[in-house]
Parts: C-alpha cells; structure tokens; sequence
C-alpha cells in the first residue's frame, strides 16, 4: 500500500491518499464481486500488484490551499510558502492495517519539501 501526504509548515494536513497493489480476484467468471480467500479465487480481473525490476509512476494532483487577503487596497491570493509531502510504502501480509512490524511492515519512506515562490 502506498500512503501519500502533504502538509503545511504549520503541521496542518492538506492531502491524503493511499493505493493498494494487490491482484484482484473474482469467485466466478460472471461475476465482479471481489474475493480474498485463495481457494475461492477463479481468475484475476485486475492486477495491480508491483513486479521486480519494473518502475511504477503514480500521479497525484494536489491541491493547494490559498487565503483571499486584502494587500493595499486590493485583494491578493496568499499560498503556503513551503508544503512537506511524505511518502510511505507499506506491506501489509493480511491486507489490512493493523500492528506495525507483525500486520505491516515499512518497505520505504521519502521525505521532500516543496517550496513556492
């Protein structure tokens, strides 16, 4: 599972979103209702899961907050000067969030500042 979020130098949370890669698995062929259990799995519609040795992209537009301020006599957007966007690659064995090192494990985390002029 991938976890994005971006917030303010004020600590204040502007974006979140998550994706999950997983191969995702139906009961039967006519039908599109989505199942966990291995022995219940007829065919994969959908697989989403990361490979070796392959790049995945991902594209996230996020947007930013802006305050109508009134600057000498007229109005003036203001923005955050710098945003901080952290970035969490997650492996979760049972496929939900639950203890962190026994039902997810933290492949990788990134840090970046962003800042606006």
């Amino acid at each position: 599972m991938l976890d994005v979020t971006a917030k303010t130098t004020d600590g204040k949370e502007i974006f979140r979103a998550e994706r999950i890669y997983m191969p995702q698995s139906t009961a039967s062929r006519g039908q599109d209702i989505m199942v966990y259990a291995p022995f219940r799995k007829v065919g994969i519609f959908r697989d989403t899961s990361l490979q070796p040795n392959q790049t995945k992209v991902e594209t996230f537009e996020i947007v930013i907050p802006f305050v109508d301020v009134e600057k000498e006599g007229r109005k003036v957007r203001e923005f955050p000067k710098e945003i901080t966007i952290d970035v969490e690659l997650w492996y979760l064995p049972a496929g939900v969030r639950g203890e962190v090192g026994k039902d997810q494990f933290l492949f990788h985390k990134t840090t970046r500042k962003v800042t606006f002029r």
